[in-house]
């Protein structure tokens, strides 16, 4: 196995992250107390530093949840955020998977973690909580030494997206808990077991820098995972020369009560329901009982009504000769386009918003675009990179048919809107 040569400080960093539990072992006689909270702190540094890379990554995640009522509109911008100094920029899409690793994964992972090694039945003393922390210090220095070089310094985060980030841990937590699952039982304070413990870590952090910068190498959870070769780089959305033939923006008050209405709809219609349920059975005992899943209802609406309000309130709908760009105003950057030979069917609906403002919104469909179910990810030169929509939706404007002359979709427009109506 070849070592990572002296060039490249981040996999040296990663090297040097496991070297702090063998000297302390070797130098420093830590006991399997240590050297087990050596790693669940290891642990929490790899969380730590994911959760500080998964803001820039540059690439959008091959599972996209585009349609996800309360998630998938900031998973769909197409936007980026520069920030001052050196830094790249963060992607608005790369939040919902931030929430979801450190509200949900990060939790698991160190929750797992810390039973592993409170099944160890450590001793804990003064001079070994010293130890461990010293360890920890070492190893989240050694981690932070590898993003700034490798992510940052190196351009890392244009290969990676949110979801290929949060793969090393995942994989920490399963190659580590794998080793000491199969040595456990011969007991750890066996020394023989103890340096194989500690050899065998070192040997899984290299093998996983080995497959990560050799591209003809995928290992098994590339293959039910996949990795930053299988995710999406996005393409910009071009929009056409000229001034548009149609400009359509519903005004900003239309744009609000539409995320209002969205927000209250999302809590009445999804789970967030229970919670009025349940805050009808507290105010039975005490009014201020139902305050907190009233609270949780609050905030699962706000952040419908947010992400509701990104995704549809600043676009402006501009319709050139066979082209309908969606243009965000508010982040100056084009978010969809469909052109004329792409569309298969168009369809009008209207909802309260529409009815009491008298709009329409109009759906241009691409036709059946889903995707091929398989049980692993294909090799990187076969996975489908192509993110673009099924369908541009534009809600609450007042000419729907204007923007489907200018599409050159008239004809769809009469023949899937106006002859139906007719008929009814």
């Amino acid at each position: 196995m070849r070592v990572p040569s002296v060039g490249r400080p981040g996999p040296l960093a990663v090297v040097a992250s496991n070297a702090v539990a063998p000297v302390g072992v070797l130098a420093f006689g830590w006991s399997t107390t240590v050297l087990l909270g050596v790693f669940v702190l290891e642990l929490a540094a790899v969380l730590c530093w994911a959760a500080v890379k998964v803001p820039f990554a540059a690439k959008r995640p091959n599972n996209a949840i585009d349609d996800h009522r309360l998630l998938g509109a900031l998973q769909a911008k197409r936007c980026g955020i520069d920030l001052p100094g050196p830094f790249p920029p963060v992607y608005l899409r790369n939040l919902p998977t931030l929430l979801t690793l450190v509200v949900l994964l990060a939790p698991i992972e160190l929750g797992a973690a810390v039973l592993l090694f409170a099944l160890a039945e450590p001793t804990i003393t003064t001079e070994t909580t010293g130890q461990i922390l010293l360890g920890g210090v070492g190893v989240f220095a050694a981690r932070g030494v590898e993003t700034a070089t490798d992510y940052f310094r190196d351009g890392g985060y244009r290969d990676h997206s949110p979801r290929s980030v949060i793969l090393a841990p995942f994989k920490y937590v399963f190659g580590v808990g794998t080793l000491l699952f199969v040595v456990g039982p011969f007991g750890l304070d066996s020394g023989v077991v103890l340096a194989l413990v500690v050899a065998g870590k070192l040997v899984y952090d290299l093998r996983t820098i080995q497959v990560e910068r050799d591209p003809d190498r995928r290992g098994v959870f590339y293959r039910l995972y996949g990795s930053k070769e299988t995710e999406i780089e996005p393409e910009p959305v071009v929009e056409p020369d000229g001034d548009p033939v149609v400009r359509a923006q519903p005004p900003r008050t239309i744009a609000v009560a539409d995320a209002l209405y969205r927000g209250v709809v999302y809590t009445l219609t999804s789970t967030v329901v229970v919670c009025y349920a349940v805050a009808a059975f507290l105010a039975v005992f005490a009014l201020r009982l139902a305050a907190v899943p009233l609270a949780v209802v609050f905030a699962f609406g706000t952040l419908r009504t947010i992400t509701r309000y990104l995704r549809y309130g600043p676009l402006e709908y501009r319709g050139y000769d066979g082209v309908l760009v969606a243009y965000d105003t508010l982040f100056d950057e084009p978010q969809a386009r469909i052109e004329r030979d792409e569309v298969k069917s168009v369809v009008v609906e209207t909802d309260r918003v529409d009815r009491i403002f008298d709009t329409e919104s109009v759906e241009f469909d691409r036709g059946d675009r889903t995707p091929e179910l398989q049980f692993t990810v294909p090799d990187p030169d076969e996975v489908e990179h192509d993110d673009t929509p099924g369908s541009l939706t534009a809600p609450h404007v007042d000419d729907p048919k204007a923007i489907a002359d200018a599409l050159g979709v008239g004809w769809l427009y009469e023949r899937d809107v106006e002859e139906p109506a007719a008929a009814d």
